[in-house]
């Protein structure tokens, strides 16, 4: 991911950081980041989980096989 361009934070009154304010395109394409990543993980994981799902080739032939 790109560094954060303009990035303010909002300070308490002994200075310690508490809030950030960021651009809106800077948040929109973090937004959409974060997701693609879920995404992403969700794959993965159900990819992981996949269970009893046959080979595309082994399909075919089995196909094959009931029509004859």
């Amino acid at each position: 991911m790109p560094a954060l361009k303009n990035v303010e934070y909002l300070t308490d009154n002994r200075g310690k950081k508490r809030s950030v304010v960021l651009k809106v395109t800077d948040y929109r394409r973090m937004t959409e980041e974060l997701e693609d990543l879920e995404d992403s993980l969700k794959l993965e994981k159900a990819r992981r989980d996949a269970a009893g799902f046959r080979k595309w080739q082994d399909l075919i032939r089995a196909v094959e096989a009931d029509r004859t």
